[in-house]
């Protein structure tokens, strides 16, 4: 899935995303590299920001096939605990 930081700076084609450190959310991508994509103030936040990935994700899928699309990283204080 196609995925763009927090900081607007890196948009990564990431094959596996997950918690990573001090509340942040990191990508990789399929060459192996590492990438931070977001911090947040509590690892609730960081929680939900993956929940809502996977909720993208899943939508993103219809009849075997995926629609694409990029998913945007929200700032922390625009995601609720």
């Amino acid at each position: 899935m196609w995925i763009r930081s927090q900081n607007k700076e890196i948009l990564v084609k990431a094959v596996c995303i997950y918690l990573c450190g001090e509340n942040h959310i990191c990508a990789s991508s399929v060459e192996g590299n590492r990438w931070y994509i977001g911090k947040y103030s509590t690892e609730e936040k960081a929680l939900k920001m993956l929940d809502m990935i996977e909720k993208f994700i899943n939508r993103s899928f219809m009849y075997g096939y995926q629609l694409g699309g990029v998913f945007q990283m929200p700032q922390d204080d625009e995601v609720d605990e």
